[in-house]
């Protein structure tokens, strides 16, 4: 009797350390729906929610998993860096844990860098990827003399700038992020919120990393056929900021991936999703449905 408690304790602590190191990992992940796997990563501060209608769409025929990354949208944070590696390492584990096959894998801007990464090194386990308004080296679409390698100098200079505001400040200035990022109104508090309480480190760090990582040459071993969403619309106070140079930047970028297939959407900033997506699930499903 002392024997069989003692292994029932055994099972039950190794069970408890099981749990906990899953617990550990660097973000959190919702699960539903049945069938071909699909993963969803969201965007820089935004919690897993902003795939919300989008999942609805999916989960009827596939199984999602909805990521929230570490340090987002109030997921506690990493203890430190480097944050994107970090989180690139435990998505391609978790893919391999969980022995996941033919996943669809879903970014959305730094979600869909990191979809980007992920798809260079997995030579298995993906069936495609979906890019939602993202670039394989964001400091090069605004600066062609951008040079790559973290700069900590910036990131610190960034997190300064954010510890100088108080919860309100901070929340205010997420606010106009979001009008500045998507068109959808009713959308905004969300993803200000989103941001708001988003931890101030990772927020600077993860978007440094990011500004300051070129894989367009690294993107040139993805396999797998990619669909690349990128955002426009028009800005009358923007005169040459139009489809055209929207493409052409985008078709530049990913000059490299000749698995890679780029729509540019008609009246949607950076967050598709919310702005334009009728176009973007039409998008979604005609490439999915043909490959």
């Amino acid at each position: 009797m002392k024997k069989a408690f003692l292994i029932f304790t055994f099972i039950l602590v190794s069970a408890i350390s099981t749990h906990a190191n899953r617990s550990n990992e660097p973000f959190t992940v919702q699960v539903s729906g049945k069938g071909q796997a699909m993963i969803f990563i969201p965007g820089a501060t935004c919690s897993g929610e902003e795939w919300e209608s989008t999942v609805a769409h999916y989960n009827k025929k596939y199984e999602c998993h909805v990521f929230t990354l570490a340090g987002y949208a109030g997921v506690p944070p990493l203890s430190g860096g480097p944050y994107l590696s970090t989180f690139k390492s435990a998505l391609i584990n978790y893919i391999k844990v969980h022995k996941l096959k033919n996943v669809i894998l879903v970014g959305h801007s730094i979600g869909g860098f990191l979809a980007l990464n992920i798809a260079a090194e997995m030579k298995d386990a993906l069936s495609m990827v979906i890019v939602i308004d993202a670039m394989p080296f964001y400091a090069a679409a605004m600066n062609p003399n951008a040079q790559s390698g973290f700069n900590e100098t910036q990131a610190k200079t960034l997190l300064a700038q954010y510890n100088k505001m108080n919860d309100a400040q901070l929340k205010a200035y997420q606010l106009n992020v979001a009008k500045s990022l998507c068109a959808d109104s009713t959308r905004w508090d969300a993803i200000a919120t989103w941001g708001a309480n988003s931890d101030r480190k990772t927020m600077a760090y993860t978007f440094t990393e990011m500004m300051s990582e070129d894989i367009q040459d690294k993107i040139a071993s993805i396999h797998v056929p990619v669909l690349v969403l990128a955002a426009f619309k028009e800005s009358p106070q923007f005169i040459g900021f139009t489809r055209e140079y929207v493409s052409k930047t985008f078709q530049k970028q990913y000059a490299k991936c000749k698995t890679c297939t780029i729509k540019v959407s008609n009246n949607a900033r950076h967050f598709i999703m919310f702005d334009e997506p009728n176009w973007m699930l039409a998008e979604m499903d005609t490439f999915i449905t043909k490959l």
